[in-house]
């Protein structure tokens, strides 16, 4: 996988990240699991972050969680 490629999410996260400020974990508005999406940028080479257009969120996922679509060129 690389980025632009199209990506369906096999996982639903619980959180959006952890808050700094207040040491809690920010509650996920929104189902992402069986979402089709668009990988934007590696973190690491376990994770990428994948935009979803549909909600206007971008989100890291681990590469395990991804099912290739569409490849970009």
């Amino acid at each position: 996988m690389k980025i632009g490629d199209l990506v369906r999410c096999n996982y639903q996260p619980g959180s959006s990240g952890y808050n700094t400020a207040t040491g809690c974990m920010k509650p996920m508005l929104h189902r992402i699991k069986d979402e089709l999406g668009i990988i934007v940028r590696y973190r690491d080479e376990l994770s990428a972050v994948v935009y979803f257009p549909q909600f206007g969120y971008e989100h890291p996922l681990s590469r395990r969680t991804l099912e290739l679509i569409s490849e970009s060129r």
